[in-house]
Order: structure tokens, then C-alpha cells, then sequence
């Protein structure tokens, strides 16, 4: 009997070390690369979820490339982010940065400046380099009229045309959409964030 309990002993920890083997093994190929992150921000640049009608918002949008290899992701064009607001628990846009026709959203970024190769846009990071992009909104729709008090969610993202070369087939499901998005573009990928809430009062 205590021979049987010494080989089922054996036996447990044996296979406990080969799942924590196969669980610390999370190679470049079969984990994500990327991760983006998004913060709203007052005009001082201090974290908030309130504002009072007309103040100014900072989305901060951050990606990091969390594997030990240089990473590039290529565009397809020269917009690389966007951002989208939408009524709490709809997916009805009211404004997106990307469609914004009076310079409320002003985009300051550390992107760098992307090169071109073959018509791409490219954008290089270092292993574990985090690379922020900030855009300010004044709160106006995309009709350019002020957003009522209410709840509202915000998106932003990356609009990667794919990660694999100038040329490869488009990775639009993970990517941000330029325009408004639609109702299955705005859960979070790699490229893009969770929806953020927050109120104008």
C-alpha cells in the first residue's frame, strides 16, 4: 500500500512539473505581441471619469510590445490611430477623430515618424517598448455641436494593417477601424482598448 501512495506521489508531481513546464512556455508565435491600453484624462492630466460640459478630455492611448523581439506593424495609410466615442451600452458613434472636421481632436504621439516601405507606413518597437499616443477632444459631435449630459464610452486603437510585411493580407478583425466603428469593432484586441466610460455633466 505505501508503495502504491510513493508511485501516485510520484506520479502527481510529475505531472504538476510538466503542466508547469508547458504553462511557462508561452512562445512569441502562439502569444499575443501586443497589448493597448486606454485612459481618459482632465485637462491637467490627471485621471477622471466626470467632466462638465465643454471641458476638454485627453484619451491617452498606449500600446506596448510585450515580447523580447523588435516588433513592426505596418498601415496601410498615414492614419494611425482612432478614436471613437459612443453612447453608454450602445455602439451609436457620436464622434471619431478620424471624421473630425474641426480640429477638436488634436493627436499629440511619440510614435516617431513611420517610414514607408512599398506604400506601407511602418512603426518599429523595441522588445518591451511602450510608444503613447494623446488626443484632446473638446466634447463636439461629429456634426460639430456640443454632446448633451449623458454617459458615454470611449474606444481607441491602433489601425495595424497587419504585422507580417508590406504586401500580406490585412489583419482588419484586431485592428481599429478608420471611420466610425461598428458594433463588432469595438470589443478590446491587441490593437484595440476596452471601452472606457465616463459622464459629461
Amino acid at each position: 500500500m505505501r508503495r502504491l501512495f510513493r508511485t501516485l506521489a510520484a506520479l502527481c508531481c510529475a505531472l504538476l512539473l510538466l503542466g508547469n513546464n508547458n504553462c511557462s512556455k508561452n512562445s512569441a508565435a502562439n502569444s499575443p505581441q501586443f497589448v493597448t491600453t486606454l485612459t481618459i484624462e482632465d485637462a491637467s492630466g490627471l485621471p477622471s471619469s466626470g467632466f462638465t460640459t465643454g471641458a476638454l478630455i485627453k484619451f491617452v492611448l498606449t500600446i506596448r510590445n510585450r515580447s523580447d523581439q523588435p516588433q513592426t506593424l505596418y498601415f496601410s495609410g498615414s492614419e494611425l490611430i482612432n478614436f471613437a466615442v459612443v453612447q453608454a451600452g450602445t455602439a451609436n458613434v457620436v464622434w471619431n477623430c478620424d471624421n473630425d472636421t474641426t480640429t477638436a481632436c488634436i493627436i499629440g504621439s511619440n510614435l516617431g515618424a513611420p517610414s514607408t516601405t512599398s506604400g506601407f507606413f511602418q512603426i518599429t518597437f523595441a522588445p518591451s517598448e511602450t510608444k503613447t499616443v494623446t488626443a484632446t477632444w473638446n466634447q463636439t459631435d461629429d456634426s460639430a455641436a456640443q454632446l448633451n449630459t449623458g454617459s458615454y464610452e470611449v474606444i481607441g486603437g491602433f489601425t495595424v494593417f497587419n504585422t507580417t510585411g508590406p504586401g500580406s493580407s490585412a489583419d482588419n478583425g484586431s485592428s481599429m477601424a478608420t471611420g466610425a466603428p461598428t458594433s463588432n469593432q469595438m470589443f478590446p484586441t491587441v490593437f484595440r482598448s476596452t471601452l472606457a466610460p465616463f459622464t459629461i455633466q
